[in-house]
């Protein structure tokens, strides 16, 4: 099973690590406050000096609004996996490879 690193906090936004069962490491960051900004997944390389971004998503779109209600439906009011950043940490962190990370994001995308 994957391994989800702390979330960290910034006046930007958030982010955390996620160490996958291929021993990938891939970032989900979410730049905005609350339900609002972006969504991203990085790929770290090289002793995380250097990144590829292969996912990004807007809040605000409404391809956006319907993955973060599709990931946020059976959360518990007031947790983790009730925000932005929680509710995709949560739903990446099975993954066992970022093969399996896009095939995700493809998928979470087409949610209508």
């Amino acid at each position: 099973m994957a391994k989800l690193g702390r979330f960290v906090t910034d006046r930007n936004g958030a982010f955390c690590q996620i160490t996958l069962d291929s021993r990938e490491k891939i970032l989900v960051g979410h730049e905005g406050h609350g339900f609002n900004g972006s969504v991203t997944i990085e790929v770290l390389k090289f002793m995380r000096f250097s990144s590829d971004r292969i996912f990004a998503c807007d809040l605000r779109s409404p391809e956006g609004r319907a993955a973060l209600t599709h990931l946020t439906r059976d959360a518990q009011p007031g947790s983790v996996e009730a925000t932005a950043l929680g509710a995709f940490a949560a739903h990446f962190k099975s993954c066992k490879s970022v093969v399996e990370v896009k095939t995700r994001c493809v998928a979470l995308m087409s949610i209508r």
